[in-house]
């Protein structure tokens, strides 16, 4: 049973010809879009031959004409429709796109932190098309983009919290800015530092926006 977390992943992954799950680790998300046929292949990728021995030994026999499972770090040379790239580091997901060579026409990304530089990154050549915050343990991110050929500029705050998130609040995200205000508050009475004071006016200002506010 896939977590709540990967779960909401897989759900975000558009029908295509050609899915890479990329630091596929068991390669869960790739092999439960082969057995929902929300992909016709999925390439699976990892920098550790460990972890992608997982992924094939996860994957079904009946499956596996369907599957191609490649040792590299990142994307590289792969052509694909759609990548997932999940579960790491916002700036290591920036290095993978960055180096590249075919960038793919979608992408479902949920980086673990530094999702503001992710978002700010893909905006350039993407138009981001799905952004919200889920809770499964922790919080996450979840963004899904589009290639486009003039992507729209997103604000400061859309670019730290995500547009969706702004103009459709769920529970969660909310729940996540009152726990964001209750910490920051907490820190700044003891020290007093300006960038926990101008973080937590950030956090409130999308507080106030999801309360029935303007972006």
């Amino acid at each position: 049973m896939l977590s709540r977390r990967l779960d909401k992943l897989l759900c975000l992954v558009p029908e295509c010809r050609i899915l890479a799950d990329v630091g596929c680790d068991h390669g869960y998300v790739g092999t439960e879009a082969l057995k929902r046929n929300i992909a016709e292949r999925v390439i699976f990728a990892d920098i550790s031959a460990k972890s992608l021995s997982k992924a094939r030994a996860n994957c079904p026999d009946e499956l596996q004409d369907r599957a191609t499972f490649v040792c590299q770090d990142g994307l590289a040379d792969l052509q694909c429709d759609c990548a997932v790239i999940a579960g790491m580091g916002g700036m290591e997901i920036i290095s993978i796109l960055r180096k590249a060579k075919n960038l793919p026409h979608m992408l479902v990304l949920q980086p673990n932190r530094n999702a503001r530089e992710v978002r700010e990154f893909v905006s350039d050549s993407y138009r981001i098309t799905q952004d919200s915050k889920i809770s499964d343990g922790k919080y996450y991110d979840m963004i899904v983009a589009c290639i486009c050929a003039d992507p729209p500029k997103l604000s400061e705050l859309e670019l730290e919290f995500g547009a969706d998130n702004l103009s459709h609040p769920t529970e969660d995200f909310v729940s996540y800015l009152k726990k964001e205000q209750t910490k920051l508050t907490n820190i700044l009475h003891s020290c007093g530092d300006p960038d926990v004071a101008d973080r937590l006016s950030r956090v409130e200002k999308a507080l106030a926006i999801c309360m029935g506010g303007q972006i």
